[in-house]
């Protein structure tokens, strides 16, 4: 694990409070740059003669052999595409890392530093392209050994959770405050102010995280956490199938931001007193829900614990997918009882309650157990395998929006519904039983 020195901290303790800042001002720049990459493209970038921005011919040339003659929007969309996948995929090799050298301080430093240096790419059109690499790259070797740091805080198997929890909480304050600033500053004072904002939020987080210490951490080979004990071959499988319950909920989970914005605009009552609701403010709502839901989730943990109730992690993650199922059940049974009339507005307000309820259970809970059973030396890579569930769930919400105007929509949110009950029924059919045998093999000094 990190130094033991770290081990056992609390969750006001400088050292997690500066790890949880690091990911807020990161999500900031993250997901402000996110909500303007496709804009700034089509309005800025790809607009004029692509002969002078770096690599845009090549790419465009690459597109049109696969896919013939394409927009301005759709090469757009295929590099935003591709700059995801380039973050996605770079995690988990930024864990990697971290585990083989043993410093993951130094490279959460070194991630901030090539995400800074591909801002500094994007203020000019020319190096704009170019400007992605650096920035994905440097995204996954943070992140890849970021969250990591969190799990090694705690030996406690609850505090772990709660830690990872108010985690999420900072993630989640970063994704809403990003894009609200840089959109802003787009508007009032042009690109380059959004920019620069998102490298100020950057310097702001890794001189916090360098000043807590953090960075000078060294990972020592050996089990992390509770994880000690735990026979191999089980903590794998367990991990497998936690993973995979994952990325099936996250699956059906994103397709909020996709599908369901277009269908809630056609056949969802956005009227408020006379007003109509912008139907991109669900995305909004979406963050502010999982904030609160935080929040009373600690609390009702809290209330049980003083009354002797443990919920496991591996029942968190069932219980995740239980509550993204529901969320889209709900939409299907909308769908279907109110046919070509508009749904209420509360109906797509208890699905956005019900698949965040998912996200506070799950994204605690996997990294919890991760951080708990994953071998010592390979605890980053871990971690950065949980984040590739974005990955999946993009590929997964491409792939079935075709589907959306060919079938019902009820037909298609029960089909979302199925995909997220999946990965509950995985954990409870593999999940709950490899727990039950890990200890049992634990219990008997197996390994």
């Amino acid at each position: 694990m990190e130094s033991g020195r770290a081990a056992d901290q609390t969750l006001w303790s400088t050292r997690f409070l500066a790890l949880a800042a690091m990911e807020f001002w990161e999500r900031f720049a993250m997901s402000g740059m996110k909500s303007l990459l496709v804009l700034l493209l089509v309005d800025h970038v790809l607009a004029g003669d692509l002969s002078h921005v770096l690599g845009a011919t090549t790419v465009r040339d690459a597109s049109a052999a696969l896919f013939g003659e394409v927009s301005v929007t759709g090469l757009a969309s295929q590099l935003y595409g591709y700059a995801n996948a380039l973050i996605y995929l770079s995690i988990p090799l930024g864990g990697l890392a971290g585990d083989m050298m043993g410093r993951r301080g130094r490279l959460v430093l070194g991630g901030g530093a090539l995400m800074l240096l591909g801002l500094l790419l994007l203020l000019d059109a020319r190096s704009f392209l170019i400007g992605l690499v650096p920035f994905a790259i440097g995204t996954g070797l943070l992140k890849g050994n970021l969250s990591a740091q969190v799990g090694l805080l705690f030996r406690d198997e609850a505090q772990r959770r709660r830690g990872y929890a108010l985690y999420l909480a900072a993630l989640n304050a970063g994704i809403i405050c990003g894009p609200l600033v840089c959109g802003g500053l787009v508007v009032v004072a042009g690109p380059a102010s959004a920019i620069a904002a998102a490298m100020g939020a950057l310097v702001i987080g890794l001189v916090l995280y360098a000043r807590s210490g953090s960075a000078r951490d060294r990972a020592t080979p050996g089990p992390v956490a509770g994880g000690a004990s735990t026979p191999r071959v089980a903590a794998t499988a367990l991990l497998v199938v936690a993973l995979t319950a994952v990325y099936l909920c996250y699956a059906a989970y994103d397709q909020l931001t996709n599908i369901f914005l277009v269908w809630a605009r056609a056949h969802v009552d956005l009227r408020l007193s006379g007003w109509t609701m912008p139907v991109a403010w669900f995305a909004s709502i979406d963050g502010a829900f999982t904030l609160a839901l935080i929040g009373l989730s600690q609390l009702a943990m809290r209330l049980l614990e003083r009354r002797s109730v443990s919920i496991s992690a591996v029942t968190q993650i069932l219980l995740g997918g239980l509550c993204c199922a529901a969320g889209y059940l709900l939409l299907a049974i909308g769908a279907a009882t109110h046919g070509g009339a508009t749904l209420p507005l509360p109906w797509a307000l208890g699905y956005l309650l019900l698949i965040d309820a998912a996200v506070v259970f799950l994204w605690p809970s996997a990294l919890s157990l991760i951080a708990a059973v994953a071998p010592g030396r390979l605890v980053g890579f871990w971690m950065g395998l949980f984040y590739l569930h974005g990955f999946f769930a993009s590929l997964w919400v491409g792939f079935s929006g075709v589907f959306y105007e060919r079938m019902a929509a009820s037909s298609f949110w029960l089909l979302h519904a199925g995909v997220a009950g999946a990965g509950a029924l995985l954990m409870l059919v593999a999940g709950l039983p490899l727990v039950r045998a890990t200890r049992r093999q634990a219990a008997n000094g197996a390994i």
